[in-house]
């Protein structure tokens, strides 16, 4: 179950506060880690990170492992990347990777972007293959960076093309409503917002703070026939903080609609 969860649990997303002056706009350069549960049980630890660069590049990277306990009946490790430019406030994959190990059988994928060509080639287990996708399209990974940067400009009810296991998806994303929320990071005002992919048999629920560049602090996971997993955001960088950070604090639960 932790190979499933651990992906979907880094939507979201100690930064280099200090290279921030660099960039007109967008997200900071930043870390993060979750804890995902299921249960009372703590099953797994997942850290995401993003580095900008002065050209226009960015590198955004994830790893998720087992908790210790639970490393005992499952042992798989999680480590993605997603690499290539970024135009305005906008990510443009270049390049992205995925590893699995620990497990029943190890994983690779890898997929090249070809902007000029409209393609993208897929190197899956050993298999290649093109498939076409339209301007604009995004990995899985750099999907959750869409995500934090159209909810920053106001969007509530979006979707993405994205370019998923050889075939092309469509990620739709809708705010639900607010709360203030209390998780083991802080109290922190939400928004909260629902992720679909397709016909998928699971449903994903997050609360992204908009005080933290709408990093997501709670993420839950709803399999079909499944209890639910959760997680939740256990540190963050400074630099996510926004200017109304320091007054945004209010009782947990409350409703700040």
């Amino acid at each position: 179950m932790l190979k499933r969860l651990l992906p979907v649990a880094l939507l979201a997303l100690a930064g280099l506060s200090g290279r921030q002056d660099l960039f007109a706009a967008g997200l900071p350069d930043f870390t993060a880690s979750y804890s995902v549960t299921r249960g009372v049980l703590t099953i797994g630890t997942a850290r995401i990170a993003l580095t900008r660069e002065p050209d226009g590049g960015y590198h955004y990277e994830s790893h998720s492992w087992p908790a210790r306990l639970a490393a005992l009946f499952n042992k798989v490790k999680l480590h993605e990347t997603s690499s290539g430019r970024m135009k305005g406030n906008d990510f443009h994959p270049e390049q992205y990777h995925y590893l699995r190990t620990g497990g029943s059988g190890e994983r690779v994928a890898h997929l090249t972007f070809d902007w000029q060509s409209g393609m993208v080639v897929n190197n899956v287990a050993g298999s290649r293959w093109k498939m076409a996708v339209p301007a604009g399209t995004h990995d899985k990974l750099s999907t959750q960076l869409g995500m934090m940067t159209a909810l920053a400009q106001g969007e509530t009810d979006f979707s993405f093309d994205v370019a998923d296991g050889g075939t092309l998806k469509k990620f739709h994303y809708q705010v639900l409503g607010r709360k203030v929320l209390e998780v083991p990071a802080g109290t922190f005002r939400t928004v909260r917002i629902s992720m679909s992919s397709g016909k998928g048999r699971h449903k994903t629920l997050a609360w992204c703070a908009p005080d933290l560049n709408y990093l997501p602090v709670k993420i839950v996971r709803q399999e079909q026939g499944e209890a639910a997993y959760s997680s939740y955001l256990e540190s963050f960088s400074e630099s996510l903080k926004t200017a109304n950070y320091a007054n945004s604090h209010t009782a947990p639960g409350e409703i700040d609609e």
